[in-house]
C-alpha cells in the first residue's frame, strides 16, 4: 500500500503576503508619495530606487519562506506517521520525525464554536494517554468526517464520537 498524504503545508502565502504586501505595498507607497511631491523624473526615480532597496529584505525574506513546508504522510508498511520538515534557514536539509501507530488510540472529529466566528471541524489522532493531537482543520463538517473515516481505515484506528467544544 502506498504511503498516504495526511496534510501538507507550505510557505506560499505568507512569502506573498510578505513580498507583494509588505515589499510591493512600501514600494508603491514610496513611489506615490514622490510621485505627488516631486518636481522631475530624476528625484522620482532615485525615490524608486530607495524604496525598492528598502524592501529588498522583503523580497529575500520571502524567496526563503516560500521553500518551507511540512507534510505529514501515513506510511503503513512502517505503520507510522511521518512529519517531514523542510525549513531552508537551517542548511540541513528536511527534517523527518516518526510516531508509531500504536502511540494513538483512535482518530475523531471535534466542533469548535466560537462566539462570533463560523465553526471549524478538526481532524484529530488521539493519544493512548487521550490527549488530542489536531491534524487537520475544515470549514465543512462533512468534509472533515470523510478524511476522518479515510484515516481511520487506512491506519487501523477506531472513529470516536464527534467532540464538540
Amino acid at each position: 500500500m502506498e504511503p498516504y498524504l495526511v496534510y501538507r503545508r507550505s510557505g506560499r502565502t505568507i512569502a506573498a503576503v510578505l513580498a507583494f504586501g509588505f515589499g510591493g505595498g512600501t514600494v508603491l507607497l514610496g513611489v506615490l508619495s514622490s510621485v505627488i511631491g516631486a518636481v522631475s523624473a530624476a528625484a522620482i526615480w532615485a525615490a524608486a530606487r530607495g524604496y525598492f532597496l528598502a524592501s529588498v529584505p522583503f523580497f529575500l525574506g520571502a524567496l526563503v519562506l516560500v521553500r518551507c513546508r511540512s507534510e505529514l504522510w501515513f506510511v503503513p508498511g512502517a505503520r507510522a506517521f511521518r512529519m517531514l520538515t523542510f525549513r531552508p534557514w537551517l542548511f540541513a536539509g528536511p527534517s523527518v520525525e516518526e510516531a508509531k501507530v500504536e502511540e494513538f488510540r483512535a482518530v475523531r472529529t471535534e466542533v469548535f464554536e466560537q462566539v462570533g466566528e463560523a465553526a471549524s471541524t478538526v481532524v484529530s489522532l488521539v493519544m493512548a494517554s487521550g490527549d488530542a493531537v489536531p491534524v487537520r482543520e475544515f470549514d465543512a463538517p462533512e468534509e472533515a468526517r470523510r478524511v476522518a473515516v479515510e484515516l481511520a481505515e487506512i491506519t487501523g484506528l477506531p472513529m470516536f464520537g464527534d467532540a464538540v467544544t
